[in-house]
């Protein structure tokens, strides 16, 4: 019986430090003010093809971070398959440049709208956002790179908080 009581008191304290862990980290879950900081004014300036799938981008805010000097740039990309085929799409495809080029890989750390990834059949459309993790910067350049079919395509993402 001694046993099963000590046993008991070793698996709560367990489960108290995983829960301490877990509020300590920052999983990007506390409120934050979100601010919306571009919506793009045309079609032309926010599309773009690339092997048959249409990317169109249509929005950027960003949330603060707990992190100090940086911030979570969030995009909302919507998708075209124009493809005869089912497109695969990945968010590991796609990338956030700093200004001093470094490149950044999509977070989950952050709340976002819809589901962006998997078999997208043809004539579909899917949209959702992405967040990244980044410095705080006037201007990014938004990647995305269709690896298999070596095509890439670029825009210019400009943040100003003070708007």
């Amino acid at each position: 019986m001694k046993r099963k009581v000590v046993l008991l008191f070793g698996l709560c304290a367990c489960l108290v430090s995983l829960v301490g862990v877990y509020n300590f980290l920052d999983f990007g879950t506390e409120a934050s003010q979100a601010q919306t900081i571009v919506q793009q004014s045309n079609d032309e300036e926010a599309a773009r093809e690339v092997n048959g799938v249409k990317i169109m981008l249509n929005g950027i805010r960003t949330e603060e971070s707990s992190q100090l000097d940086s911030h979570y740039v969030i995009i909302d990309l919507e998708l075209f398959n124009n493809r005869e085929t089912v497109y695969e799409f990945s968010t590991f495809k796609i990338t956030l440049v700093d200004e001093e080029n470094f490149a950044h890989g999509v977070t989950t750390q952050v709340e976002t709208k819809g589901i962006l990834g998997g078999q997208l059949h043809p004539g579909r459309t899917n949209r959702g956002e992405v967040a990244f993790l980044v410095p705080k910067a006037e201007e990014y350049e938004l990647v995305y790179t269709d690896h298999l079919r070596t095509g890439q395509v670029t825009w210019k993402v400009n943040v100003n908080e003070d708007e």
